[in-house]
This record gives structure tokens, sequence and C-alpha cells, in this order.
């Protein structure tokens, strides 16, 4: 199976329109209370998992619905144990793998990268079950992601240009294709 990346991109495009504003709001909010619990050692690695799982749940919302409510980017609490179970380990299996050096650890980001996906479509699924139907539902299909990533190359160099300006809609643009990139990858392993 090849996905088509300039369909998926287009998509991502279109589904995204009227809702930029609004994941930025959310992404700011999500921001200030992130680095409010950074006075707490462990805040963020408490709260990353249920906003990381939030955001995942609003932009399948934009995509799926094609408007996003600003109260979804924090239903990632209402799954908490999994969502935070998901983040640490996550964390935990990149850090170990980019200990052997960095590839090992892009390719281990890569194949845990649709975790909170996973997790926003299965609310009753535990955190290590995702990540481990994100590592099956990778497989074979690491290398087409990191294509899909390499193509935002001139969105990334935007974003440094504009000191992170460009990022209020390059953010949302890159979650809604990385999302089209998981929903036919379900559907191809649907098919299979």
């Amino acid at each position: 199976m090849s996905l088509d990346r300039k369909v998926i991109k287009l998509a991502a495009r279109q589904q995204i329109t009227g809702n930029v504003g609004l994941f930025f709001g959310l992404s700011i909010v999500i921001s200030i209370i992130l680095s409010i619990s950074c006075s707490v050692a462990v805040g963020p690695l408490v709260l990353g998992g249920p906003f990381a799982l939030g955001e995942a749940l609003f932009i399948r919302q934009v995509v799926r619905d094609g408007e996003g409510e600003f109260g979804t980017g924090f239903k990632g609490f209402n799954q908490f144990t999994s969502s935070l179970v998901a983040y640490i380990l996550k964390c935990i299996f990149i850090t170990l793998w980019s200990l052997l050096f960095i590839i090992p650890g892009v390719i281990a980001a890569i194949r845990y990268s649709m975790t909170f996906f996973i997790l926003a479509d299965n609310p009753t699924m535990d955190g290590y079950a995702a990540i481990c139907k994100s590592k099956e539902m990778m497989q074979g299909h690491k290398w087409e992601f990191f294509v899909l990533c390499l193509s935002f190359f001139w969105w990334y160099l935007l974003c440094a240009i504009t000191f992170g300006l460009a990022a209020i809609y390059v953010a949302p643009y890159m979650k809604a294709t990385f999302f089209n990139f998981y929903e036919n990858l379900k559907e191809a392993s649907a098919n299979a």
C-alpha cells in the first residue's frame, strides 16, 4: 500500500479551514498551563499525556466533522490514566532508543507516532496497548511517514524565519495531515 502525500496534504488544508484560530487559541492555553505546571517537577509529565490526547481528539473532530470545539482539547483528561501511561512509555521508549544513536530514536518516534490517534479512537484501550497498536500499524510505513514529515521542510523553514509565527497555520496543517495518514493506515489495515 502506498499513501499519496499530495492527496493527504490537500485534504488537510481543506479540513483546517475555519479552525486555525481555534487550534492556535487551544495551543496557547495548553502551553500556558504546561508552563505553569513546570513549577512542580512532574507537572508537564503528568499533564503531557492528557493534553496530547486532547489535541488528538480535537484534530480528529476537525478532520471528521469539519469543525472543532475548544473544550475537546481538554477531553484527554477523561482518559487520564491511559493517556498518562502512553505518554510516559512513549517518552521512555524514545529516550532509550535515542541513547543508541539519533537514528534509532527517530525511528522509535515514528513507530509510536499514531499512539494518541489510536487512543482517541479507542477510549477503553490502555496506554501500553495503544503504543503496541501504533507499532503494529506503522510496520512497513515508517519510511512513508518519514518522507511525509520531510515534505514539510519548507514549512519548518518558514516557521524558523518568522520566529514561529507561521506555526499558527503550519501546526494544525501538519496535525491534520498526520491524522489523515492515520486514517489511511487504519482503512488499509481493515481491508487487509
